[in-house]
């Protein structure tokens, strides 16, 4: 928080303030280790911040602090506690858990979600595409729409287009008998199959699941277009193979 009037949001002030913290608490574990006694902890601490509370165009909450002069300020009250580690583990998302961690932004474009529908979803803790598949899938529809407010037919856009497949990235594989490409994504089998093309040509899957499908490049495979085919729909990215020769590598011209 500054005098200067600009006004920050919640999360970062109490980011900039818990990691502050938490370097005070790495400090008192150096000094157990140093062999000093542990003289003092912090358990609790109150803060009495006098502020504006604003709120901007994305449904943020900001603070400003009030200057020497001004009136009407608020006084926001926080406290900080402990929290044990099995207080975190149950009261937090596990992020490796998500089936589908996209951002719902990047639902926004293709489902035609605006500022204001993703913040709906934002308040009601979606955030992610996996969270949004998860919700309509243990509510109806229509029970979703009343829930977050969203129109029925931006919602059912939103799903479909949560349900495509889709490539966000690779890793490759190093095996002796050759490389194998590891296909980052979502959606990317249904239980039917899957089927990959590397630089328009069809190549093994070894394996697929729903976030990622191993495959095996042919031998002059090096960079090119990549497209996974999951039913009658496809996603499509671009593959590299680092370290390979050129294909006419070693070759001779007479």
């Amino acid at each position: 928080m500054t005098n200067n009037g600009t006004a920050h949001p919640v999360e970062e002030f109490l980011q900039a303030l818990t990691a502050q913290l938490d370097r005070a608490q790495d400090t008192l574990a150096l000094k157990v280790r140093a062999g000093r006694p542990l003289t003092w902890a912090l358990k609790d601490l109150a803060i009495d911040l006098r502020v504006f509370v604003e709120v901007d165009a994305a449904g943020r909450v900001l603070l400003r602090t009030a200057g020497p002069n001004e009136e009407a300020a608020s006084t926001v009250h926080l406290s900080l506690t402990t929290i044990t580690r099995p207080m975190v583990e149950e009261n937090t998302r596990s992020f490796q858990d998500d089936a589908d961690p996209r951002s719902i932004d990047d639902l926004g474009q293709v489902a035609h979600l605006d500022q204001a529908d993703r913040k709906k979803l934002d308040w009601m803790g979606v955030r992610t595409v996996g969270q949004l598949k998860q919700l309509s899938s243990e509510a109806s529809t229509g029970a979703v729409e009343a829930m977050v407010g969203l129109p029925i037919n931006r919602l059912r856009a939103a799903l479909e287009a949560a349900a495509r497949p889709h490539v966000m990235g690779q890793e490759v594989i190093r095996q002796p008998d050759g490389p194998l490409l590891r296909i980052y994504g979502a959606n990317l089998t249904n239980g039917s199959g899957t089927s990959v093309l590397m630089d328009g040509e069809p190549v093994e899957v070894v394996q697929a699941g729903p976030q990622e499908v191993l495959v095996r490049p042919l031998a002059h495979h090096q960079h090119g277009s990549l497209e996974v085919t999951v039913g009658d729909q496809s996603a499509t990215g671009y593959f590299r193979l680092p370290g390979r020769p050129p294909a006419d590598a070693g070759s001779t011209t007479s």
